[in-house]
């Protein structure tokens, strides 16, 4: 109870979680809420984000019953952080969390802790204590140590945590993970369907190594290798996608099962950018597709952090409606989900989000607060993929830079979203303005001791270079 007063929330309503609602009294009551996160998806992996060659009919449906968002992007190019910014509406840098969480002695190395402090405010604790039954199925990866149940989650099942795993049957795979964890999901809203529930569902999926069963790649008979016969890269990407839609099927036919489709606002993103082929666990998969996009997972370019972010809620939501205006970011989610819930935040809580309940409802919003990054390592992938250390974002404009005022790009992502024109010579004011905002947000980041010598280099091997100038040396996945 303390925890709660801690957060200076004033609930704009009181449930019992006991409560028992009619049919009629759910359409009234705050929404069912549930974010489908899966994990290193590209922005350009479904049909609906102009994908020919993967199968995801049931995403492109979501799609034309709902809205789709072209200018969502998450608070990091990788994992962790990327999840920290979900749960907290803060820029994950702030609670130092530079990159993904490894073993102990690599996060003290880098300047970052082991998990994510439990008092923390969290999106869940927040409507955990408005009365919503919160749910977590899936991948964690904040930390070990301190349970989900900390967080404000009543029931879950989790890799990468020290929480309840995920229920398995006798004989799985890798390739059955998609199904357990929606088969935990599903369970969790039959159990609730009654009463307001919050649920991530975070998806394992696509993230390396993967290994579709027989099954799933027979979805893709076409991109077998004539050379030889043996399974392709793309036959086993596209398969694991398929699967990860073909769950998402199940999660709406769940809910028109349980009549709740009505009162269920279903939001579905990825946690960053897809690992390219030439990763060293993507070697046999990794042909993620950022469409039109610069970058990839762990890039500050917009292929590592824009990401697909579709939104369905039958008559609440505008149905076959693309927003390609609103600037919108995984930190606003908390605020948004609290606004939908009808619950009031204090400004103490110090949010980098903003809410966006109204861009959801298809509205475009003019975004008030900038964006802002900072990524220590090199990417994956070609040495194109290779940005700056830091980020911003205003408006149209993308500013990338490092810390000591090298690599200044600066892109209009309105006119050219391929970051391909560097614009810092024309823009003298903007690139000033910018510049001076995003340097002075960066000096307020914990842990600058910890950066790299490499961080936002571009050198190259060039023939007669030292390897140890090597601006990837010293960091390994």
């Amino acid at each position: 109870m303390k925890k709660l007063l801690a957060m200076s929330l004033t609930v704009m309503f009181v449930m019992s979680s006991a409560s028992v609602l009619s049919a009629a009294a759910r359409k009234d009551s705050p929404p069912n809420i549930v974010f489908v996160f899966v994990d290193d998806m590209g922005w350009g992996d479904a049909g609906c984000y102009g994908n020919r060659i993967i199968k995801t009919p049931n995403l492109d449906k979501m799609a034309s019953e709902g809205l789709l968002f072209t200018n969502f992007t998450v608070a990091s190019p990788v994992c962790s952080p990327s999840r920290v910014g979900v749960m907290t509406g803060q820029f994950p840098s702030r609670h130092s969390f530079h990159g993904h969480l490894d073993k102990l002695e690599v996060n003290q190395a880098r300047g970052m802790p082991n998990f994510l402090d439990p008092e923390t405010p969290t999106m869940t604790k927040i409507l955990k204590s408005a009365g919503y039954s919160t749910g977590h199925f899936g991948k964690w990866h904040m930390g070990s140590g301190p349970t989900p149940s900390e967080y404000g989650i009543d029931v879950s099942g989790t890799t990468n945590s020290s929480g309840p795993g995920i229920i398995r049957k006798k004989g799985d795979t890798r390739a059955d993970s998609s199904t357990r964890i929606m088969d935990q999901t599903l369970d969790f809203i039959e159990t609730n369907a009654d009463r307001p529930f919050f649920i991530n569902c975070w998806f394992n999926d696509p993230h390396s190594v993967l290994s579709p069963n027989e099954e799933q790649l027979a979805d893709y008979p076409e991109l077998k290798s004539r050379a030889g016969n043996f399974t392709s890269a793309p036959q086993v990407y596209s398969a694991v996608i398929t699967d990860i839609d073909r769950q998402v099927g199940r999660l709406f036919e769940k809910l028109d099962q349980l009549d709740i489709a009505e009162n269920t606002l279903v939001l579905f993103s990825s946690d960053n950018g897809p690992a390219p082929i030439w990763g060293i666990p993507t070697l046999h998969s990794g042909t993620g597709s950022v469409g039109p996009l610069r970058g990839c997972k762990a890039s500050l370019y917009e292929g590592g952090i824009r990401v697909p972010f579709i939104v369905w809620w039958p008559g609440k939501v505008p149905s076959d409606k693309v927003d390609d205006n609103t600037v919108i970011s995984a930190v606003d989610l908390l605020p948004t989900f609290c606004s939908l819930a009808g619950i009031e935040l204090s400004e103490d809580l110090d949010l980098d989000g903003q809410d966006m309940s109204k861009a959801l409802m298809g509205k475009t919003v003019k975004r008030i607060k900038p964006l802002m990054w900072e990524y220590r390592w090199s990417p994956w992938g070609r040495h194109l993929q290779n940005p700056p250390m830091l980020a911003m974002r205003d408006g149209d404009w993308k500013l990338l830079m490092n810390p000591d005022g090298s690599r200044k790009e600066l892109y209009n992502l309105k006119k050219n979203p391929c970051e391909v024109d560097n614009l810092a010579n024309e823009n003298p004011e903007i690139l000033e303005r910018m510049s001076r905002r995003l340097l002075d947000w960066h000096k307020t980041i914990p842990g600058r001791e910890f950066i790299p010598e490499s961080a936002g280099s571009f050198e190259y091997p060039w023939p007669g270079t030292e390897p140890s100038a090597l601006p990837w040396k010293g960091f390994e996945w």
